[in-house]
């Protein structure tokens, strides 16, 4: 899996790459349980596709494993590694108090703060999470050593709010809790993660549990990995998460997906796209790429019926005003592949209107160049097409001259303003690094120059 090529990087640049693609809010509610204030932190994407659901990591001790599990999180989500993923910091009264866990190893049962707390998490704080973000339905609790092996008290009581759960490095236990045996279609995903360098008891104990939900039948697996006590979390949760969505078909699955099988398309989309859902609770984004993936091959294959079937199900997601830009640039793009001029303006128009409504103009250079030369002219449109090119010399001043090169395009492949097309290309012609930088070759912008001064002349 590409997955695992990130290991590596996420460790060295998770921090630092969180300070572009993170944001964190902190919130305070009154607690019904507590009778009292309670806070917690959330990070999330700073960037993310419109009517998104979120699925939830929820970290104890999130004094030292918040940061880290974080960052790293909103880096894979990012590039769509695992799925859209909120974390959040289960903050405890004061910073490190385990006291409010209130959890006895022993015999796996709660004290009197254990059971105030395990309210907390399950019903003020999810209420209220569930209250300031859209969330999806799929929640995963995260603990390191004490609070890895308090989760399983979550675990033996098969509690109905956690999907799935990450234990790093957890205490040894006297006994193995009673876990009851599941069947193919309610098991938690439970993931084990322990450090070579940490003491045998600890090893011993996490080979332990994992034997025993996997006899069980839980979808548990255990990665003993080089890392002691502390680090195995910084060094782990990468692996964590990817191997908690190791059924998740991500951008690159679906590419490697279609390289491999010959089936139609449309079917494939239905099975991956079930997958998600059934395992992760998460659909398909309704993004460019997977647009792309997916209808692009269908066209390229000639697959009539998936060409048909993936036109309607896009048409029908795109139809809300908050759509992704560049979905609706990639729709409006592959419309005119298929000659439908009407719909490929639909979307590009819709496209352009939305980056404005975003103050995102910047990003919409390829999309002006495809509207105004590829479609617009299909429509009769020349004049628009022509504003529209001028409307991108305001947005990116350092480039005008790219906007003037295809102004002369548009004006001389449609016979439209000829004279006009020929003094932007001169002036186009007199910035060649900026025209080379757009992959245009002087000698192209020459031989179109010449043909427009032709054409002048034959008039």
């Amino acid at each position: 899996m590409k997955k695992l090529l990130l290991a590596c990087l996420c460790l060295l640049g998770n921090i630092a790459m969180s300070q572009n693609i993170m944001k964190v809010e902190r919130h305070s509610f009154k607690s019904p349980t507590y009778h009292d204030t309670r806070s917690f932190r959330v990070a999330l994407p700073a960037l993310t596709y419109p009517n998104v659901k979120y699925n939830v990591v929820l970290v104890l001790d999130s004094d030292y494993t918040f940061d880290v599990i974080a960052s790293t999180a909103v880096y894979l989500q990012t590039f769509d590694y695992i799925p859209p993923t909120a974390v959040i910091a289960v903050d405890y009264s004061t910073p490190g108090n385990r006291n409010d866990v209130g959890y006895d190893t022993y015999n796996n049962s709660l004290d009197s703060n254990g059971e105030l707390f395990y309210n907390y998490v399950n019903s003020d704080l999810a209420n209220e999470i569930n209250r300031i973000l859209p969330t999806s339905g799929f929640y995963t609790l995260v603990g390191h050593s004490y609070t890895a092996s308090y989760l399983n008290y979550y675990i033996s009581k098969s509690n109905g709010y956690i999907t799935s759960y990450i234990l790093f490095s957890p205490e040894e236990m006297p006994q193995i809790p009673d876990f009851e045996l599941q069947d193919d279609t309610g098991s938690p995903i439970i993931r084990v993660i322990t450090g070579m360098d940490d003491t045998e008891a600890r090893q011993s104990f996490g080979r332990d549990l994992y034997e025993t939900l996997k006899e069980k039948r839980y979808d548990v697996k255990l990665n003993n990995i080089e890392a002691d006590h502390m680090s195995v979390i910084p060094a782990g949760i990468t692996g964590a998460l990817t191997d908690l969505y190791d059924r998740y078909y991500s951008i690159d699955d679906v590419y490697d997906v279609i390289d491999r099988e010959e089936g139609s398309l449309w079917e494939s989309f239905v099975r991956m796209n079930d997958n998600n859902r059934f395992y992760y609770k998460q659909e398909f984004p309704v993004s460019g790429s997977y647009i792309s993936a997916f209808l692009w091959t269908a066209i390229q294959r000639d697959e009539k019926e998936s060409i048909d079937n993936l036109r309607r199900y896009y048409e029908n997601a795109l139809e809300s005003e908050e759509s992704d830009p560049n979905a609706l640039g990639v729709m409006g793009d592959l419309a005119s592949k298929l000659g439908l001029w009407v719909d490929a303006g639909f979307y590009l128009q819709r496209c352009l209107d939305r980056y404005k409504e975003l103050g995102q103009d910047h990003e919409t250079l390829y999309w002006r160049r495809v509207y105004a030369l590829n479609v617009l002219p299909k429509l009769g449109q020349c004049k628009k097409a022509w504003r529209i090119l001028e409307d991108g010399k305001k947005i990116y001043p350092a480039d005008k001259a790219i906007f003037s090169y295809y102004q002369g395009v548009l004006s001389i492949t449609n016979d439209f303003c000829v004279k006009q097309g020929v003094e932007q290309l001169r002036t186009a012609i007199k910035y060649p690094d900026v025209l080379a930088n757009n992959f245009i070759e002087i000698d192209k912008a020459n031989e179109l120059l010449n043909t427009g001064i032709a054409m002048e002349e034959f008039k």
